[in-house]
């Protein structure tokens, strides 16, 4: 594929799997595993403990434990680092914090994180995706785009095509950037879908032309390079439309290996995500990962944090 003629943010190649030994833990430590196949990148997959906690740092470690706690919980990432194929760099660490999801987004945070990745609860709707209470926070206040493991979920990578979710509304520059990029990145598929729930959006008369759409709602540079890639045949355009968000989703396939993309609610502070109702109900009948994007996230710190071409190969 042709360089990227939009500025691209760069990446540090880190990717933060939330990890718990649970079976929705799993979920999310197979997810990372998948995202990172074939890649340069490294997982980094942490446990978090409670603040009054004596015990942190990287595991495995050769110094002796320091309680039957420590132990169980060094067992656990040291099961879970063995999962990780061996051309897939791994490290493996205890945080503290009185709030799992606090903690996590501090990790990300403090180690560069271009994504942070979390799994299901039992009992979602379909056996897909049920938010608990640290996947919740997160999803109104993360500040790097976080990747939701649906329950079950046991592709083993590399990813093969992303989706991304646009209308118009607040943070559609940012998904339609950061699919463009992904997709460059890893020379798969990109596939433009306008979402249109009666009531809602008319695509402001714009009808099926999504190429359109994209100039309207987004800036030029981003509308000139996927119309590139639609050229090329490296990406496609599809309507979503209907009554409601269940509607419009049925009306589309999902290829195995696939992720799909969505922006922040209007209610999100710059910078930071914030989970709107149609994402969340999106959530709940998508069957592949949905990776949700900070307001602002591909455009913050423009002068600093965006490439005009090129930029690391994750």
């Amino acid at each position: 594929m042709a360089p990227a003629s939009f500025p691209r943010r760069s990446t540090s190649g880190c990717i933060l799997v939330g990890y718990v030994a649970t079976d929705f833990g799993k979920d999310a430590l197979r997810l990372g595993i998948a995202l990172a196949k074939e890649r340069n990148v490294h997982l980094e997959l942490v446990m978090v403990a409670p603040a009054h906690s004596s015990f942190s740092g990287v595991y495995p470690h050769d110094r002796g434990y320091d309680s039957i706690v420590e132990e169980q919980i060094a067992g656990w990432l040291e099961e879970a680092l063995a999962e990780v194929p061996e051309e897939i760099t791994a490290t493996a660490r205890i945080v503290t914090g009185d709030s799992e999801a606090a903690a996590l987004c501090e990790t990300a945070e403090t180690l560069g994180a271009d994504l942070l990745v979390v799994g299901a609860r039992k009992g979602g709707l379909f056996g897909r995706f049920q938010m608990g209470s640290a996947v919740n926070a997160l999803l109104h206040s993360a500040p790097v785009p976080v990747a939701l493991a649906p329950r079950g979920y046991s592709y083993p990578g590399p990813i093969t095509r992303v989706t991304t979710f646009f209308g118009p509304r607040r943070g559609t520059s940012d998904v339609i950037a950061i699919g463009l990029d992904r997709a460059r990145r890893r020379e798969i598929p990109l596939r433009l879908v306008s979402l249109v729930l009666s009531g809602e959006s008319d695509m402001h008369g714009l009808g099926t032309d999504v190429p359109s759409a994209l100039n309207a709602y987004a800036n030029r540079k981003l509308a000139d390079s996927a119309q590139h890639m639609l050229d090329a045949g490296h990406a496609t355009t599809e309507v979503a439309s209907g009554k409601d968000v269940s509607t419009a989703l049925e009306k589309l396939s999902w290829q195995d290996g696939e992720i799909a993309v969505v922006g922040s609610s209007r209610m999100a502070v710059p910078g930071r995500l914030f989970l709107g109702s149609t994402a969340s109900r999106m959530l709940r009948l998508i069957p592949v990962p949905m990776i949700v994007v900070p307001a602002g996230y591909m455009q913050a710190g423009e002068e600093n944090n965006l490439l005009s071409k090129g930029g690391d190969n994750t």
